[in-house]
């Protein structure tokens, strides 16, 4: 039956915009709704998930374990030398905070990439970012310090490198073993090849957000044991079986891609820390 338009009522406009009102809100909370159960999913992976626990050597350190390593300091912003024993440790150079107009005019410092020297003095170099298509890096500053005494040397801008060191990170010991990492499902893996067999030294669980998987791995310059990296710096002594531990946790991320190994720290045979 066809009703005459007389008998059709007219939806006033306030109805309208009311109904439109409701549907906005109705679509806001649905939305909120979803988001909280993203977020209260995301809680239950991240509680399911805990980082692979080992022993701190700066808790129990270990004299067997020779040599110092280098590293920037997250807490301090420091560079830091720490006995790979466990103890003892110190800062030997402080990063003064970036000149943010200096640092737009010249380029963002990127770094440092610390090296040993042969005669036991840290180098500590700074680049700086280049302007755009890069990233590419340029000379930024180099300092040497001398660990032992404190001295800190300027080197002049014209020797500072404009490139990265990237011969410092032994990955195969004199005798053929060779250390490598490697993704198994889940895990992070640091894996010890001898030319005959493989064997893993080290798993670690991934976070589910990604980071804290071994990043890099290599041979302290003695070959007695390596160090790694899963956003803690790693002692492990190739024993069958292997012994991780901890050195720190308080090393910082170097994400400035300058060094595909992606260490953020430096290993030498010397002995340059005394207990205090």
């Amino acid at each position: 039956m066809t009703i005459p338009a007389t008998d059709v009522t007219a939806v006033p406009p306030k109805r309208r915009r009311s109904r439109v009102i409701v549907g906005l809100v109705i679509t806001v909370v649905a939305a909120v709704v979803v988001a909280i159960g993203f977020v209260i999913v995301s809680v239950v992976i991240d509680r399911s998930w805990q980082r692979t626990e080992f022993e701190s050597l700066a808790e129990h350190p270990d004299s067997s374990l020779q040599g110092t390593l280098a590293y920037l300091a997250d807490d301090s912003q420091c560079v830091r030398i720490a006995a790979a024993a466990g103890q003892p440790a110190k800062d030997v150079l402080c990063l003064e905070s970036q000149d943010v107009a200096k640092a737009t005019k010249l380029g963002k410092l990127i770094g440092p990439q610390l090296v040993w020297l042969p005669d036991g003095r840290l180098e500590v170099t700074m680049f700086r970012m280049t302007d755009p298509p890069g990233p590419t890096f340029r000379a930024g500053w180099q300092k040497i310090v001398d660990v032992r005494t404190g001295v800190v040397e300027d080197v002049p801008a014209a020797d500072v490198p404009s490139e990265a060191n990237l011969g410092t990170h032994p990955t195969v010991s004199p005798s053929g073993e060779q250390v490598s990492t490697t993704v198994d499902g889940r895990q992070s893996e640091v894996i010890l090849n001898d030319g005959t067999r493989s064997r893993t030294l080290v798993s670690v669980q991934l976070a589910p957000q990604g980071g804290y998987g071994v990043e890099a791995v290599f041979w302290a310059p003695n070959w007695q044991w390596i160090a790694a990296d899963d956003g803690r710096i790693l002692i492990v002594t190739p024993d069958d079986p292997s012994v991780t531990r901890v050195l720190t946790n308080d090393s910082t991320m170097n994400t400035s891609g300058l060094d595909p190994s992606l260490a953020r720290f430096a290993v030498t045979d010397n002995i340059l820390t005394t207990a205090s």
